[in-house]
């Protein structure tokens, strides 16, 4: 009986342990959304890629609107670095050239 109890404990132990650590994970993508968005992180890409525009949908897609169009990679690279290290790898990425120019 003490065999079955102690068996019981460690299988219980264990789902208990899982569950929690996917609560973390979860607050884990949060932090990184709010860093995502930091001035910071905005302000480099707007002086480097020309970045005037960022959002993210419900889609789990990040979306990036620079001006010029000779920095579509580099944005690309830079920002698949940054969702890749604020745990949020399964998002899409989608960076898109505008034409700010008036004519």
């Amino acid at each position: 009986m003490k065999k079955v109890i102690i068996a019981l404990c460690i299988v219980v132990s264990g789902f208990i342990f899982f569950f929690v650590q996917e609560e973390f994970g979860g607050n884990k993508t949060e932090d990184g959304i709010d860093k995502l968005f930091s001035g910071q992180i905005y302000d480099h890409a707007k002086k480097e890629f020309t970045v005037h525009a960022m959002g993210l949908s419900g889609e789990k897609i990040f979306t990036v609107r620079i001006a010029e169009a000779q920095y579509k990679e580099q944005a690309k690279e830079y920002f698949r670095d940054i969702l890749n290290s604020h745990y949020m790898e399964s998002y899409g990425l989608e960076v898109f050239v505008d034409d700010l120019t008036l004519e």
